[in-house]
């Protein structure tokens, strides 16, 4: 988690491999990977993301505290500018 907190704050955006359950964040994630969202940023503890299969707006744009995303983040992804 640490390298993708410093791609953010170095102004790149990441393809993340995160649980699906990323839609529905109050419910527990039984995994961590399988499929993709768009990290665009962050602000202090705070992770910024579009998940275009989100099945509401605020799931398709939308925001976890750094330590609740580390609970479905895969620890890989694609650093892009």
């Amino acid at each position: 988690m640490p390298n993708l907190l410093t791609l953010l704050d170095r102004g790149r955006v990441v393809m993340a491999s995160v649980h699906k359950e990323i839609r529905r964040p109050e419910n527990p994630a039984p995994g961590m990977c399988g499929h993709l969202v768009l990290v665009t940023g962050r602000q202090g503890d705070t992770v910024h993301f579009r998940n275009p299969s989100g099945h509401t707006a605020p799931a398709r744009n939308a925001s976890l505290p750094v330590a609740q995303f580390a609970e479905i983040f895969g620890g890989r992804g694609v650093s892009l500018t």
